[in-house]
């Protein structure tokens, strides 16, 4: 839960979300790992052996941070008041989900347990089930403090400082761009 504060954290506090739409928010993010997880499973137990190795040398660092700085430049340009609500909505669901699966396909432990133990069975179908349960299992936690806790959070934070939102909204953009550039230059490990 908490390698996911710089990224959702960052972007549920510094957008006006009620704490419904911070819920689903959170849910386009978590299902960016849930989709990441379980086509790794899916892969490791179809072809068997495990994806852990070469996502290590992968350039899995450099995507998730172009994703990440990506992100920031979404959120600075809505504090700019120049992109149209709708619109920005959209991409910036989007671009969580995309942040969610670039963060699914970064390697932990239990990850790599979980591709050894679908690369053992040979078999795509449990492959998939293991990626998927993994997948639900990891962002139950993260899923109630972001989507709720913080969308709550966030909610009274803005009403107090309605008239800094756009230094707020920069504030986060500037903070995810850091974190982005961080991680592509391997300062950061998420």
């Amino acid at each position: 839960m908490f390698t996911c504060i710089p990224t959702l954290g960052v972007v549920l506090l510094s957008q006006q979300f009620t704490p419904r739409e911070a819920m689903l928010q959170t849910w386009r993010f978590n299902g960016g790992r849930i989709t990441a997880y379980t086509l790794l499973g899916t892969a490791s137990g179809g072809i068997g052996a495990s994806f852990a190795a070469l996502l290590k040398t992968a350039p899995v660092n450099l995507i998730f941070a172009v994703l990440l700085v990506g992100a920031a430049i979404m959120l600075w340009r809505k504090g700019t008041g120049s992109s149209c609500s709708s619109h920005g909505r959209r991409s910036l669901g989007a671009g969580l989900f995309g942040m969610g699966f670039g963060m699914g396909l970064r390697p932990c432990v239990p990850l790599s347990g979980v591709m050894l133990v679908a690369a053992g069975t040979g078999s795509w179908s449990y492959g998939l089930l293991l990626g998927l349960s993994f997948g639900f299992g990891a962002i139950v936690i993260p899923q109630l403090v972001f989507g709720f806790a913080l969308g709550r959070a966030g909610e009274e934070l803005r009403s107090q400082l309605r008239t800094s939102q756009q230094s707020l909204t920069r504030s986060g953009a500037a903070i995810l761009a850091l974190v982005g550039i961080g991680v592509g230059m391997e300062w950061l490990s998420l």
